[in-house]
């Protein structure tokens, strides 16, 4: 059991290892609707190629809720009286705690939302199609550099700020388990497609499409569309699924996880350390200091072998944490 705080409130995390039958193919349900069609945003948390609810048509669009936006008058309004507190005193701690009760509280209602929209998505579709977003490079800042400045900072910052509040990475990692959890695949679409610029009914494309350009009028066959909805649609049509990673079964109700696959390869096949399916080697059970020694490559000019500090690549855990 792990004991956490967060903002004002303890949590306890209970982990248990017990054995469940997943689903191997979706449901009768899940095969009639089919596969959807996922464009995030900023204007509506989620544009759909097909509505939640077959009798409501509304349904393609689910709202941003904008949490952040909501609450910045209350932060605002904490954060400063925090600043005019005096450092180490009472006064100031029970101003940082209400500054980190109301993020708290913010960080809760987003991921509220976001369970709810993706337990939704995968139950009622037999595919889940979404594009490969680089979330890091769009709300990377604009400040430049003092021999480049750049050019309307304050924008960028507050588009960053509503990119970062709907949360589209956290909203991936749940789709990633949760169509395990309950039948469904997962579809990527390719990074580069140019899913806006592209008429979804007769693929026409215009470069000239703007951020500021709602609607989509395709110059070949006129059809007019919502953009996010011809995106959509798009997104649904020329995403590839993703094939589920298979589980090794162990003792009775356990699972262990699969190896990992090395995401790079040489020119002659994969990278030190992988073998030639290019999965990562493993040291065997029960091996020496010395077998382990031995298997480990020497890096040169050090007495030890191991690379000093300078050139380890530092590598961060990653979360292991489901719903």
């Amino acid at each position: 059991m792990t004991v956490s705080r967060a903002g004002h409130r303890w949590y306890a995390s209970v982990l248990c290892k017990v054995a469940t039958e997943l689903p191997e193919r979706p449901t009768r349900g899940q095969r009639e609707r089919g596969r959807v069609g996922v464009d995030l945003g900023v204007k509506r948390l989620a544009t759909l190629s097909k509505p939640l609810d077959p009798d409501d048509p509304a349904s393609v669009f689910v709202a941003n809720p904008r949490h952040l936006r909501h609450a910045e008058h209350r932060l605002a309004k904490a954060q400063r009286a925090l600043s005019r507190t005096q450092k180490d005193s009472t006064r100031r701690a029970k101003a940082r705690r209400r500054v980190a009760r109301l993020h708290h509280e913010v960080a809760v209602r987003r991921n509220t939302v976001l369970r709810a929209i993706t337990k939704q998505l995968t139950t009622r579709f037999a595919e889940v199609a979404i594009e490969d977003l680089n979330v890091a490079g769009m709300t990377r800042t604009a400040h430049g550099t003092i021999e480049a400045p750049g050019r309307r900072v304050k924008q960028k910052a507050g588009l960053n700020r509503s990119i970062l509040d709907t949360s589209p990475g956290e909203l991936r990692r749940q789709l990633t388990y949760k169509n395990h959890w309950y039948g469904s695949t997962l579809a990527v679409l390719d990074r580069w497609w140019p899913s806006s610029k592209t008429c979804s009914a007769c693929g026409w494309q215009n470069p000239r499409l703007t951020l500021a350009d709602r609607m989509f009028h395709c110059g070949n066959c006129t059809l007019t569309l919502d953009r996010d909805l011809n995106a959509a649609r798009n997104i649904e049509q020329h995403a590839v699924a993703l094939a589920h990673r298979p589980v090794a079964p162990g003792k009775a109700g356990d699972t262990k996880r699969p190896r990992s696959i090395c995401k790079t390869t040489g020119p002659s096949g994969p990278v030190a350390g992988c073998d030639e399916t290019g999965r990562h080697r493993r040291t065997r059970t029960g091996a020496t200091s010395a077998e382990r020694s031995a298997d480990t490559p020497r890096h040169p000019g050090s007495r030890t072998g191991k690379a000093p500090i300078s050139a380890q690549v530092r590598e961060s855990p990653g979360r292991t944490r489901e719903e």
